[in-house]
């Protein structure tokens, strides 16, 4: 049995940054929207859980997959401690100098003068998101070149359901806020019958709740809601991923709704809440949801002289990557996740195989270990800049403007996604606020000027 004081004291360096960044986050002086708050989360679903995971005593992974990739515990140690460079980093960036970088610039679009919230806002939000869910993702979505703006379309629900939790919220009026929150929650159900896939519908409800996080109060009900929501999604998970082919089966069957639906509720009839002493439980997180290993034979691969670092190469890409082909016929093309890691970790995969070479991995085959602090940093500090000007926005009734920002903020909080991705869909989601805000601020003007003719 391997030492795991080394894994369990990096656990606790994670907690204790994880704690501050929080403690920032929710501080009264400077306000949020939950951004990188929601990052970290998201982060520590792909590292913190895996690395738990493997500083239990009592696991021993089983389970064929686990095995054929060949991940082992020092690999996972070197992989998590890569990540919690990382996390200081982040930890950095949004902290401390996205604050000295906003007094230093003091860049105008952050100074707001409270206004009127446009209260109607919300639901055109909510049924623009509905409209690109139901009609413009099966259909037009699906063409090159338009992916991008489809997803961040499909987002503008995600969004929409926010400002209704805090429209709610502003107007006091605590049903509706509730009410809200309820219809949020179901969000991975409606994913898992339409598409088969729970993380989509998981990634949004947490981007929503942990959004009212930043104004609900008092903070010990938000703790104790947030410790439940944990045991709870946990729980959904491994209950899902017992019965994930059965429900795939029936949605990419092309069964009827109803018949998806019935599979979904026979499967969490026979709910199982997580237990860490099931060994089961355990290889269905560890397998799925755990990125370390990775990142440690990335590690073991370069150090060992299989390959060279990248250079840059990839931030090249993800540079170039929001550029349609339309406006640049010639433009490079690069293999997708899948291809760096085979590259960089020496690892094959099946084709077909989704891969998500993360931004740990990704910044490490750059520069190394100082490539991963720094490129956190940067991260830290952008997605912080970006959350407290969405905030502003908000608190001062200026609505839209939080839309505007919030949403490209949304593009950025894809931690197991190649650097290419995250930038391309920041750009699409940009192109789309362009769009909408010529679309909303024209009819909110006619409405105007129904009501109070010059």
């Amino acid at each position: 049995m391997e030492n795991r004081s080394e894994l369990i004291t990096w656990l606790v360096i994670w907690v204790v940054v994880f704690a501050l960044v929080l403690r920032n986050q929710w501080s009264r002086k400077i306000p949020s929207v939950g951004l990188p708050l929601t990052y970290l989360l998201n982060l520590s679903v792909i590292h913190f859980t895996g690395a738990l995971i493997w500083a239990l005593p009592w696991y021993n992974p089983q389970a064929a997959y686990l095995l054929q990739s060949g991940t082992n515990y020092t690999e996972v140690t070197l992989g998590f401690i890569e990540s919690v460079y990382g996390v200081m980093g982040f930890a950095v960036g949004s902290t401390i100098l996205a604050y000295w970088i906003l007094r230093f610039w003091q860049p105008s679009w952050i100074r707001e003068v409270p206004q009127n919230p446009d209260i109607k806002l919300p639901t055109r939000v909510l049924l623009l998101g509905l409209f690109f869910f139901l009609l413009i993702s099966p259909t037009i979505g699906r063409i090159p070149g338009f992916q991008g703006i489809s997803a961040s379309g499909v987002y503008l629900f995600v969004v929409g359901l926010c400002l209704a939790c805090w429209r709610g919220w502003y107007q006091q009026d605590r049903k509706t806020f509730f009410l809200w929150i309820a219809v949020s929650c179901m969000i991975p159900v409606i994913t898992i019958t339409t598409l088969g896939f729970i993380g989509y519908g998981a990634a949004a409800t947490l981007v929503i709740l942990i959004f009212i996080s930043s104004f609900y109060r008092p903070y010990w009900h938000t703790l104790l809601i947030g410790f439940l929501v944990l045991v709870l999604g946990l729980s959904v998970y491994v209950t899902y991923m017992r019965d994930r082919g059965d429900i795939r089966a029936t949605v990419w069957g092309g069964q009827s709704i109803e018949s998806r639906y019935g599979t979904t509720l026979e499967t969490f009839t026979n709910f199982e809440i997580i237990d860490f002493t099931n060994q089961s439980h355990l290889e269905a997180i560890d397998g799925r949801l755990n990125q370390n290993g990775l990142v440690g034979k990335g590690v073991q691969y370069i150090n060992g002289g299989n390959t060279t670092f990248a250079y840059g190469t990839t931030i090249l890409q993800a540079a170039i990557a929001p550029i349609p082909r339309l406006l640049w016929p010639g433009k490079p093309a690069f293999g997708g996740s899948g291809d760096i890691v085979s590259l960089y970790t020496g690892q094959e995969f099946a084709q077909g195989t989704s891969v998500g070479v993360g931004q740990v991995l990704e910044l490490y085959l750059n520069f190394g270990s100082i490539g991963v602090f720094l490129g956190f940093v940067v991260l830290g500090i952008i997605i912080r800049v970006i959350d407290i000007t969405a905030s502003h926005k908000l608190f001062c009734g200026n609505w839209l403007g939080f839309v505007s920002w919030f949403l490209p903020g949304l593009g950025l909080l894809q931690p197991g996604g190649a650097l290419a991705e995250v930038t391309a869909s920041v750009a699409a989601a940009s192109v789309l606020v362009i769009i909408i805000r010529r679309f909303l601020v024209r009819r909110s003007l006619d409405v105007l000027q129904q009501r109070f003719p010059v």
